[in-house]
């Protein structure tokens, strides 16, 4: 008994930090770990189940309690999985603890939730713990190293891409070369990643982590974009940090995460920054989009209680053709976190910039670009709780260092329910989005500048056929979404959308001029299925048609174009 309450004061005397430091570190606005479809995810919900618990009451909530403590993970946080990994070897040396595992499945808003299962040792004599298994090199109560290993593969088909007249889309394409068009093209897919990650103490309250990792990526058939194989290796992540913090008695908490490195990053969902890295093309991968670590990210953070701010400066990592040498500064506040009504505000400056705007008589590039962005979410939902939820953001874009002045304007409302009772526990949605286009007969730009904004369909890719042709820039979407659960480990995930223009001149899109404001429409579903925490098996098929502003500007007939995918991730 001596030993193991020992054991228990010096975890304990680091819980409450650990909790603290977690909060931050596994918040949106945090560098992620590679494609992986649970990683930044918002936590909806988490589960302690006990095994072997004891009868009274009492003792039973005490464990559970530990448990919960020692995780650290709690909802409304952004989920790692290296943090989740850490949090296990936390609860397992407890004293009573003989083992924790968990899994995860999709949630109803979109999130993750976690179930922990705890198995309580029969005797209450701590023994020694196991030797740490695959993929393990050590894992302690306060510590743990293991091997990343990534292993993904993808099978894509299309018929009729680029509305089966690619010439008209790509012809001033400096990147294609050979493109899929009229009739069925099919290709496949590969990435591998092997490193490894970390986190463990300096001090009782000062953390390290970090992640370094290799990655190799294949394409071979008919691409989009080129029918050539292609395959490249380069080093992915790369990156390091140091968490520290303090709680007071009342309960007020700071903590304090700073980081450099290759590390992936974003921006709450996306709409500004989503993806810092460049995928396809010579470094194949186009469709998998396994590559996410910018070239260099500086990250700041500080959270004080549900505040947090982050100051960050990154350098993305563009594919060499067409590297603009863009940098970014920024800073993003958000207030709220953990609760129902969440406030962020960002601003960004890009110093440096050699991507193009373009008017009809003159052009000028990113640099010198402000940007100011305004957003609030009021979702009660997030606990798995039935009912409705409201999201909306709004940002302007201003430029005054080229010959013309630039004012642009994007953002989003975004209203819904979620059903819990219901079958497949659905959560329904209308997102109405909007970045403008530029009117050529003012004296001022006002172009939607996208930035680095993407991820999935439900984030900001806006069509999964139709986000190709016209990207986050002088259009107008309208998406009505259902998100479903056919079972715990499974999700379904219908979308129909409409696109408009803002302006007939397109100038920097796919096509220069449109010849009215309808551009078309699409149908999709995406089904993922979640055997284990370590395998993700994702379909998904998209059909999108033409409207008359696209099909009345290009000569040549134009033929609804459909595609349908399949891949499998395996990762530890």
């Amino acid at each position: 008994m001596t030993a193991s309450f020992g054991m228990w004061r010096r975890l304990s005397h680091g819980v409450r930090f650990i909790a603290l430091l977690l909060s931050i570190v596994a918040t949106p606005v945090v560098a992620q770990v590679g494609p992986d479809p649970w990683e930044d995810l918002r936590i909806e919900t988490v589960r302690i189940a006990l095994v072997n618990a004891p009868e009274d009451p009492g003792e039973r909530s005490a464990l559970e309690d530990s448990a919960r403590k020692a995780l650290g993970l709690f909802p409304g946080s952004g989920f790692r999985n290296l943090l989740l990994d850490w949090g296990l070897g936390r609860v397992s040396g407890l004293a009573r603890i003989a083992d924790a595992k968990a899994t995860l499945e999709p949630g109803t808003m979109g999130g993750v939730i976690i179930n922990v299962t705890v198995t309580v040792r029969e005797g209450k004599v701590a023994t020694a713990p196991p030797a740490p298994g695959f993929p393990y090199f050590r894992r302690t109560a306060d510590s743990v190293l293991k091997l990343k290993a990534v292993a993904a593969t993808l099978a894509y088909a299309n018929h009729n891409a680029w509305y089966a007249q690619p010439d008209a889309f790509l012809g001033a394409n400096p990147l294609a070369d050979g493109p899929s068009g009229a009739g069925w093209s099919a290709w496949g897919e590969g990435a591998y990643e092997m490193g490894v990650q970390g986190i463990g103490p300096l001090t009782p309250s000062i953390y390290v982590y970090g992640s370094l990792s290799y990655m190799f990526t294949e394409s071979g058939g008919a691409e989009l974009f080129t029918s050539q194989t292609r395959s490249y290796g380069a080093v992915e992540d790369a990156y390091g940090g140091v968490v520290f913090g303090k709680t007071w008695d009342d309960g007020r908490r700071l903590v304090v995460n700073l980081s450099a490195g290759r590390q992936p990053f974003k921006i709450a969902d996306g709409m500004l920054i989503r993806i810092t890295a460049g995928n396809g093309f010579d470094r194949a991968g186009l469709q998998l989009n396994p590559r996410w670590a910018a070239d260099m990210l500086y990250l700041a953070e500080a959270r004080y209680n549900n505040i947090k701010v982050a100051v960050f400066h990154f350098n993305p990592d563009e594919l060499p053709p067409i590297d603009s040498q863009t940098l970014v500064n920024g800073i993003n506040v958000e207030t709220g976190l953990g609760t129902d009504k969440q406030f962020g505000l960002t601003y960004l400056h890009v110093p440096q910039s050699g991507y193009g705007y373009y008017t009809p008589t003159s052009s000028g590039t990113r640099a010198g670009l402000n940007v100011f962005d305004l957003r609030f979410y009021w979702q009660p939902t997030l606990t798995s709780q039935s009912g409705p939820y409201f999201r909306t953001e709004v940002a302007h874009q201003r430029n005054n260092d080229n010959v013309f002045e630039m004012r642009a304007w994007g953002g989003y409302v975004e209203a819904g329910c979620t059903a819990t009772r219901w079958a497949w526990s659905p959560t329904l949605s209308y997102r109405l989005s909007y970045f403008s286009g530029d009117d050529p007969t003012t004296p001022t730009y006002e172009r939607w500048d996208p930035l680095f904004s993407g991820g999935t369909p439900e984030e900001w890719v806006q069509g999964i056929n139709h986000y190709k042709m016209f990207q986050d820039s002088n259009v107008i979407a309208q998406r009505l979404q259902a998100r479903m659960r056919p079972g715990p480990r499974a999700e379904f995930v219908p979308q129909l959308w409409l696109f408009t223009a803002d302006q007939t001149n397109n100038i920097g899109g796919t096509l220069s001029t449109l010849a009215g404001k309808p551009l078309g429409w699409e149908i999709n579903g995406t089904f993922k299925y979640f055997p284990t925490r370590n395998i993700y098996i994702q379909s998904g098929v998209a059909a999108t048609f033409p409207l008359s502003g696209v099909s009345d500007a290009i000569a040549a007939p134009l033929s609804p174009w459909f595609s349908a995918m399949a891949m499998a991730r395996f990762s530890f």
